[in-house]
């Protein structure tokens, strides 16, 4: 697997210039409560080779906002709505209740809720 370190202030520009939708498959955002900060992931697939997997990730505080990759990765808007709900994080453009009913927990994957 390919680790790509990043920043809040490159994350767009570093996956837009990696990204070509004719040669990756998004797979997935993650991210993981690291308690004192959340640690961020997107994955890709390399089409041409199965064992090509690129991940993008970054460290930040759990009030930062996280900037949307959906500018270049159109698909991206789902799972970026799904884990600001289901952390909630403040991404970009995120569709809040996208997951979550509105009587659901806030932020159900954190460690310490909002």
């Amino acid at each position: 697997m390919n680790k790509i370190e990043t920043t809040l202030e490159k994350v767009s520009s570093d996956i837009g210039s990696f990204y070509k939708y004719d040669q990756h498959h998004f797979i997935v955002m993650n991210a993981n409560d690291l308690g004192d900060k959340i640690e961020v992931q997107w994955f890709f697939h390399d089409y041409a080779d199965a064992k090509n997997i690129t991940m993008f990730w970054l460290q930040c505080a759990d009030t930062d906002r996280i900037p949307s990759i959906n500018g270049s990765v159109a698909s991206a808007w789902v799972a970026e709505s799904e884990i600001a709900d289901l952390l909630g994080l403040d991404i970009e453009n995120a569709i809040a209740g996208f997951v979550l009913e509105h009587d659901s927990p806030i932020a159900p994957l954190r460690k310490k809720k909002k």
